[in-house]
């Protein structure tokens, strides 16, 4: 099996949550999706650390998306950083951040969120108003084969944690949306 097939699962779980429900039925507040975007800057600020310190960045510096999102952010609240933190993105975040010098549980989390920002994200740019700079991708095919050459099917049970984060994340936003 490959390790697309072996997240499909996890990643089927993620997309059936009730953020992502209303994402694609454009019932997301632009509040809720601001703040879900100021939860990625930290999270991808951990892989892209991480990552970039094992070297294991250097020949696809473009997958770099952390200041995309945090400029994205910006434009969605008009300037100004008015979101906090929550309690399971810092619990993720410190997990990341642990994970040095294991390039290949960095890797199973690279894998889980910039190839979907690469692929589903192609989606929502569509679907969500607002500025989506870090779902712009100059080079989408080399950096996914790039990405592709670095895992294996190995890295299924760190890939399945990554998705259980995010919909961990996601799950904090059910109170807030309307379907």
């Amino acid at each position: 099996m490959s390790l697309k097939e072996l997240t499909k699962e996890s990643h089927d779980a993620a997309e059936n949550t009730k953020f992502m429900q209303a994402v694609f039925k454009k019932k997301m507040p632009l509040d809720v999706w601001a703040d879900f975007t100021h939860q990625k800057t930290l999270i991808y600020n951990a892989i892209e650390g991480v990552a970039g310190a094992l070297g294991l960045l250097s020949n696809m510096q473009d997958i770099r998306r952390t200041y995309l999102l945090y400029e994205d952010y910006l434009v969605m609240t008009g300037g100004s950083s008015t979101h906090e933190y929550r309690k399971s993105t810092l619990e993720y975040y410190q997990y990341l951040i642990n994970l040095y010098p294991d390039s290949r549980k960095i890797i199973a989390h690279l894998y889980t969120w910039h190839l979907g920002d690469l692929h589903g994200g192609q989606m929502i740019k569509k679907i969500m108003p607002g500025s989506h700079k870090s779902l712009d991708f100059e080079n989408a095919p080399e950096l996914i084969k790039k990405v592709r050459i670095l895992i294996d099917d190995d890295m299924a049970d760190e890939a399945n944690l990554a998705f259980n984060y995010a919909i961990k994340i996601m799950k904090e936003y059910d109170d807030l949306i309307d379907l």
